[in-house]
């Protein structure tokens, strides 16, 4: 199942994109589909079986899952296009204003030197593990929200599949990582190259006489705009193993391709990364995965993929997920 943030009626609720066209509004669909029942408080009980806010619609596990099913079954098998009093449960994609699925996710990790090429040089401690930094949560922008740039050097895209977390979870086992995990969507972690490489860092020199360079990054990945997400979640059961299936990730800037790979890309698969990041913080319905991005496309590198300079439309796309579209804007 493919769900969506959408704006309707001044308000989020949640969509069911049920072909490339068509996107079903589940709250309204499963309160038609209660009055039709019989049920004299059709919309009251719909807004706890189906929230409109989509963390609270994963939080409600499979209980929730089963009555949008209910609700995307009324619309299309039954063929209720239309409420009691004749307002469509089914829209066209095209009029529906599309949100970031969870436009205020609770926490947002996002793995570092996470593709094989690059970790192979790194050097390395023993035992090593993933690492991985925090972005913040007013970063995040809808699936064809403009991405905004100031003048901050070079600015370039990072296309990433990220794991939407289900339910709550400590200290999860490997094995169980996929019981953890409600869906994926796109996001592309926006990075300023050039502000990491000459401002965004200090190194500390030690009475010895030893230095150690360090790095942060608070600013140059979380600017306001620099996480556009979406255009929906994909469940989980619409994937085997999504790491091991090798689907195509690839970023194109005004129609040409400046990143690609796939999601067999990356060093540490969900379950380890989850597995690691479950041992220090206690994971919630709506948390954020990201799971690392594919190498700049022949002829690219990821500094001469200058967004801001360049200018114009920034596609994001992982196969069986779907495909973002962001304008870019100087400012």
């Amino acid at each position: 199942m493919k769900l969506c943030t959408m704006k309707r009626h001044g308000e989020n609720t949640i969509g069911a994109v049920v072909d490339e066209n068509i996107v079903i509004d589940i709250h309204e669909a499963y309160t038609a589909l209660l009055r039709k029942q019989g049920e004299p408080k059709a919309r009251a009980l719909a807004r706890v079986m189906i929230p409109q806010s989509m963390i609270e619609f994963i939080a409600g596990g499979e209980s929730t899952l089963d009555a949008a099913r209910d609700a995307v079954s009324y619309v299309i098998d039954g063929k209720h296009r239309v409420d009691g009093d004749g307002r469509p449960l089914a829209l066209p994609l095209d009029d529906i204003a599309l949100q970031a699925p969870i436009p205020r996710p609770p926490k947002f990790f996002c793995a570092t030197v996470s593709r094989k090429d690059t970790w192979e040089r790194a050097i390395k401690p023993e035992n090593p593990h993933p690492t991985y930094f925090i972005k913040l949560s007013s970063c995040v922008v809808g699936p064809y929200d403009p991405i905004e740039i100031p003048d901050i050097g070079v600015v370039g895209p990072e296309v990433e599949v990220a794991a939407v977390i289900g339910k709550p979870g400590k200290y999860i086992p490997g094995d169980k990582v996929n019981d953890y995990i409600f869906g994926y969507t796109i996001h592309n972690d926006i990075t300023a190259h050039e502000l990491r490489k000459k401002a965004e860092w200090i190194t500390v020199v030690r009475e010895d006489g030893s230095q150690e360079k360090l790095t942060y990054q608070g600013r140059y990945k979380c600017f306001d705009t620099f996480a556009p997400m979406g255009p929906w979640i994909v469940t989980k059961d619409e994937f085997d193993d999504i790491n091991n299936q090798a689907l195509s990730m690839i970023s194109r800037l005004n129609g040409e391709v400046v990143q690609s790979g796939t999601t067999a890309d990356t060093v540490f698969p969900f379950p380890a990364f989850i597995e690691y990041l479950s041992h220090a913080h206690t994971l919630e319905p709506g948390d954020i995965v990201s799971g690392g991005t594919v190498l700049p496309a022949p002829g690219w590198t990821m500094m001469s993929i200058d967004l801001r300079k360049i200018g114009g439309l920034l596609e994001s796309e992982v196969e069986r997920i779907g495909t973002i579209k962001n304008p870019i804007i100087a400012i």
